[in-house]
Formats: structure tokens, C-alpha cells, sequence
């Protein structure tokens, strides 16, 4: 593409891609998304790999590319502001990805419907195989007091407890869509040591000396400390239909609002079979946005 030079990014360039995301962001969303200090700790994460493509000296699109699976599934973020440099982005996720996948592996995107990127997936062959919703709530409102099941209790994480919050979070989405265990050095890189990590900000539901649930939550990655947002919800196959998913949002929401929360956020599967939509709806959530996977083999 005349003009536009792809190039790997490094740490350094993390102030000029949170503008460039953020202005993409607010053409196709009409907000903010990120803060300088989420994009510097992605350069920590060892399998992700940067670049952006630039015009005059200025970010014009930006990429990441990811693997799991021992390299059978292979993950691109593309965003432009246009369909040409999306489709360069896409093509140059799409030739790395190639470049060292497994034999039988797999190509996803993802996209808003709204997003420039959403087109180019579909113009490199890669097809819509699933849809996620990100959903919200607005704390103006009344919040409903939780009610807890008999013999539960909630209380913030402790430290030292690391391994059984995550085998509380595995367990708990076994029955997913595309469910793999994640290993817990990735659980913690993505969870534990981001710059938004608060211990009082995780919510473990206990029965006796076992964990029923939890709800791992954290201020939104754009920094808005009115935007709270829930990472995890989960509920132990025991403990389910007993009420205790919705008491933990509730809880969540309450302590949100309490902070000086204005609203609270998380993303789900459209097609969740364990009834997740229906339950953050009870809860007053309501539908935002919408994100679609697209997939095709390599």
C-alpha cells in the first residue's frame, strides 16, 4: 500500500498505539478503550508479537499475533481505520501466523460488524464461527441486595491463595465454548500482574473451606476509574442453580458502585450454555456491543 510501512513496534512506541487505539476506538465504538500502562504491560506477555503500520511517521493500524495449542491456533488483532490498511494488517497477521504454524492449525480474528477489520477477515477467507457480546449496567440504579445461598459466604482474595482461586476459575468454565485449561503462568500474567490488579477487587465465594465461586474483577483497561468490569464470573458445578452467580454480580456491582463506580461491564459468549446471558440480564445488564470470531485454516 502506497505510503504505509509495516513495521514490528516495540515498547517504546506503547504512547503513540494507545492513541492510535483509541482513536479507532472512538470511530468505532464512540469511547476510549485503552490506558498507556495496559499496552506496556501487553509488551511483557512473551507470545504476543507487535506491529503497526505507519504513514509519515504516524500509526495508522495496529496488530498483535498470538499463539496456543502448541501453535495449532493462531489469534490476530488488526485495527485500522480503513478497509485498505486493515486488509494489509490481516494479510501480514495472516503470513506470520503461516510462517510457524502447526500442520492442521487455525487462522481467528475478531471484530465488531462496525470495525473496518470485520471486512477484511472476511475478504482473506476466514468465515463468522461465534459471537460475543460485551454488556452493562448502569449503577443509577437501584441494585438489588444479594441473597446469598445457605451456608455461603463472600469475602475478598487473599494472598497465598493463588492456586485455588485458579482452579476454582478452570473448573468453572470446563463446559465452555473452546474451553483450554490456561496455564497458570499465562493465568497470572493476564490476571494477577497487570497494572489493575486489586486483591480487594476479587470476590471468593466460600462454602466451609471450599471455594464455590468467584468474581475476579478489576477497573476497566481504559484507566476510567467510573468503569468497572468483571474478568471472571464463575460458579463450581456444586454450587450451581443455587442463585450464587447472581449474588457474587450483585456483590460486585454494590462494591463497584460504593468506589464511585458509574457502570460496570464484561464480556460474554452470545451462545454461553450455562444460561451466563440470561443470568447478567436478571442482573439489569444489557447488551453494548457485539464482537465476532472469524476462523479459517492455515
Amino acid at each position: 500500500m502506497s505510503g504505509v510501512v509495516l513495521r514490528d513496534a516495540t515498547p517504546g512506541d506503547a504512547p503513540a498505539i494507545v492513541d492510535f487505539l483509541n482513536e479507532h476506538a472512538r470511530e468505532v465504538y464512540g469511547e476510549a478503550e485503552f490506558a498507556v500502562e495496559e499496552i506496556r504491560h501487553w509488551f511483557t506477555m512473551p507470545d504476543l508479537v507487535f506491529a503497526v503500520a505507519e504513514s509519515d511517521g504516524r500509526i495508522v493500524g495496529y496488530l498483535d499475533v498470538s499463539h496456543e495449542n502448541e501453535m495449532r491456533r493462531w489469534d490476530i488483532d488488526a485495527r485500522g481505520l480503513d478497509a485498505a490498511i486493515a486488509d494489509l494488517l490481516v494479510a501480514e497477521g495472516e503470513a506470520r501466523a503461516r510462517a510457524q504454524a502447526a500442520p492442521g492449525a487455525v487462522l481467528r480474528g475478531f471484530a465488531s460488524p462496525k470495525d473496518p477489520t470485520a471486512g477484511a477477515l472476511a475478504r482473506a477467507g476466514l468465515e463468522p464461527i461465534r459471537s460475543s457480546f460485551q454488556m452493562r449496567i448502569e449503577l443509577a440504579r437501584e441494585i438489588a441486595r444479594p441473597e446469598w445461598p445457605e451456608g455461603v459466604v463472600v469475602r475478598a482474595f487473599r494472598p497465598g491463595e493463588d492456586e485455588r482461586v485458579y482452579e476454582a476459575h478452570q473448573e468453572s468454565f470446563e463446559d465452555h465454548w473452546d474451553y483450554r485449561r490456561t496455564p497458570m503462568d499465562e493465568w497470572r500474567r493476564w490476571l494477577r500482574e497487570t497494572p489493575r490488579f486489586d486483591p480487594e477487587l476479587w470476590f471468593v465465594a466460600e462454602e466451609g473451606d471450599e471455594i464455590a465461586g468467584v468474581a475476579l474483577c478489576a477497573w476497566h483497561w481504559s484507566g476510567d476509574p467510573q468503569f468497572g468490569w468483571v474478568h471472571v464470573l464463575g460458579v463450581r458445578r456444586p454450587w450451581r442453580r443455587r442463585g450464587l452467580g447472581l449474588a457474587l454480580l450483585l456483590h460486585a456491582f454494590a462494591d463497584f458502585k460504593a468506589r464511585g463506580a458509574t457502570r460496570v461491564g464484561l464480556g460474554v459468549d452470545a451462545e454461553n450454555t450455562t444460561g451466563a446471558v440470561r443470568l447478567y440480564e436478571r442482573a439489569g445488564m444489557t447488551v453494548a456491543r457485539r464482537n465476532d470470531t472469524y476462523q479459517k485454516k492455515l
